[in-house]
């Protein structure tokens, strides 16, 4: 092998050794990235100040220490993957909207959303995000 080709391969070879753990260490949070999602997905919504971010804490802290969970959110970021690219991302978007009272109040956009929770299909206190399709609000009392 002539030398030129072996310090070639061994400077492609040395940056495929760098390269990828340096991009994890220098990507942001995974949850600045997370809460910038929601905030853009969810940006028609009024969402009280704050509550993305409690979400995303509480999110992740069901997934603690999951080092290939936090490789694939800072593969969503590099790649500049949104809701709409990812099947991962936009269930993290629908259960932040089921981890708030927009479905208790029948999707109402003008009023500011709260969390209540994260959401849990067994324990959650969310009803049925689409009764208000089969009970239309006029045949509903006190809601």
């Amino acid at each position: 092998m002539k030398r030129r080709n072996f310090v070639m391969l061994t400077g492609v070879a040395l940056g495929a050794v760098i390269i990828p753990p340096s991009l994890y260490f220098v990507a942001p949070s995974t949850k600045e990235f997370a809460v910038k999602l929601i905030e853009d997905e969810l940006s028609y919504l009024k969402l009280r100040h704050g509550i993305a971010a409690q979400y995303v804490n509480d999110y992740f802290e069901h997934n603690k220490n999951n080092v290939l969970e936090t490789a694939k959110w800072k593969t969503f970021y590099y790649l500049n993957y949104t809701a709409k690219n990812s099947n991962s991302l936009s269930e993290m978007v629908k259960y932040f909207l089921l981890s708030t009272d927009f479905f208790i109040h029948k999707t109402d956009t003008a009023r500011e959303i709260n969390y209540l929770g994260l959401y849990n299909p067994y324990k959650s206190p969310v009803p049925n995000p689409f009764s208000f399709v089969i009970y239309p609000p006029e045949r509903i009392s006190n809601v």
